[in-house]
Parts: structure tokens; sequence; C-alpha cells
């Protein structure tokens, strides 16, 4: 079973300025969001539309 991701885990809130802000990016096709891969081989995913980054 996948593990529930809560908002806390997704977005960082600035109490200063008040605004929210994604921690992951956001796929430059789809614009959905993206998963950071660290094995094999790191990377930013994207798992609908199969758009990767590779980190250097």
């Amino acid at each position: 079973m996948a593990k529930k991701t809560k908002p806390h885990e997704l977005y960082e809130y600035d109490y200063s300025t008040g605004t929210i802000k994604p921690k992951n990016k956001i796929c430059s096709r789809c614009g959905r969001f993206m998963a950071k891969h660290l094995k094999p081989v790191p990377r930013w995913a994207c798992g609908y539309c199969g758009y990767t980054i590779f980190i250097h």
C-alpha cells in the first residue's frame, strides 16, 4: 500500500510574505508535480507524461 502524503510534506509556507510554494518541481510538459529520485541515477521524473530531468 502506498504511503499517504500530507499537505505539509508537499508545500512550504513563507510566513513573512504569506505565500505557499510547492517543494517539488512542476513538469514543463504537462504541468503536474515531478518526483525526485536518488537511485539508481539522481533525477526529477514526471509519472504522468514520462518527462525526466537528470541531476548532475
